[in-house]
């Protein structure tokens, strides 16, 4: 789910062989490599890592080998939160999804596997051990060790996510691009069962929309998005899919006979709002109070996603033209307006 630039959501993790190696192969266990060191020795997360090296899965989990040729480059992390989004999962679905796991050397599939119990026996040991296999800051890995061994002492009923423990902004980057995944699916899926029925001319309205919308919410994204902390790719992933809910919601709302009912008046006051605002930013010093005003946001990247904004909220009202006609043009507006200003008010304080 590669979107406006962002990364993609496949991650190949190295995992620890399954069958005995040479000593020096066997070397990147506990997996230290974003540590910048070779961890402590004497961590609580290290020794326990330590502890549960020997387990090995049983032999029944594991895909037979022919069987692995065919699944490389299987998506394992997209087929597991496929699977766990889809009601009445079966037993030969999570196969599906370990074998995927085991031919793509997947250690964070296999450990949320285990640790929940997913088409297979929980196994505290193993999950922990496929925990010591990933790359992790210090105080993520201890943090994911720690509640491994929580979940297993309690009997803890929730289940278990790569994301729980996260502490870096590359995985909060990661785990929003997952859970942004999975709401486009569902977004896409509650869209088409509204458009399905939509006259050939509403639906090709529908479609320019949904291009413009793209292009202003990637814009809000990469242009709007003060990319200076270490959650940029969070918060731009979540910038992104913040426009793609707000039009969803306006469909359902106005398929249900909750449209907006501006009038002229209030859209001329919106409209003149906007532009002042809109002037403010353009116009106000690049430093204040020795700092930048708007983190990595320039004035020229407001410009471009001003002009991406423009041919959405027209997009909109040429859907609305042919969909809600007994909507005046200048109520769409009106509601977009409204929105626009308090984005563009973001960047005055």
């Amino acid at each position: 789910m590669s979107r406006s630039g962002f990364f993609s959501l496949s991650l190949l993790l190295p995992l620890l062989p399954l069958l005995p190696l040479p000593a020096a192969a066997q070397a990147d266990y506990p997996n230290t490599s974003a540590m910048g060191s070779m961890g402590d020795p004497g961590a609580p997360w290290y020794r326990q890592c330590m502890a549960v090296r020997p387990a090995q899965p049983p032999a029944r989990d594991i895909p037979p080998a022919g069987a692995l040729h065919g699944l490389r480059q299987c998506g394992a992390q997209d087929r597991y939160y496929d699977t766990r989004q889809r009601p009445g999962a079966t037993p030969s679905d999570w196969e599906q999804v370990r074998h995927c796991a085991y031919a793509e050397s997947d250690a964070t599939v296999l450990m949320m596997l285990y640790a929940n119990g997913y088409g297979v026996s929980r196994n505290h040991d193993l999950a922990l051990k496929y925990a010591c296999s990933l790359p992790a800051a210090p105080a993520e890995m201890d943090g994911r060790v720690a509640h491994l061994n929580e979940r297993a002492l309690h009997h803890e009923a929730r289940p278990f996510d790569q994301c729980d423990d996260i502490t870096s902004g590359y995985m909060g980057g990661q785990c929003a691009l997952i859970q942004d995944r999975l709401d486009s699916k569902a977004r896409a899926v509650k869209l088409a069962a509204i458009m399905k029925t939509w006259q050939p001319g509403q639906q090709i309205a529908a479609a320019r929309l949904q291009q413009a919308l793209e292009q202003f919410a990637a814009r809000r994204a990469d242009q709007e998005t003060d990319m200076s902390g270490t959650l940029r790719d969070a918060l731009a992933i979540e910038a992104h899919g913040e426009e793609l809910d707000l039009f969803a919601h306006d469909v359902q709302d106005a398929e249900k006979g909750k449209v907006p009912r501006y009038s002229e008046q209030q859209f001329q006051q919106l409209d003149k709002k906007m532009n002042l605002v809109y002037q403010r930013v353009l116009q106000q010093p690049a430093q204040k109070d020795g700092g930048p005003d708007m983190g990595t946001v320039t004035k020229e990247g407001v410009r471009i996603t001003q002009r991406a904004w423009l041919a959405y909220r027209d997009a909109w009202v040429a859907l609305g033209a042919v969909r809600y006609p007994a909507v005046a043009p200048h109520a769409w507006k009106a509601l977009l307006t409204q929105r626009r200003i308090e984005q563009l008010e973001d960047f005055e304080s």
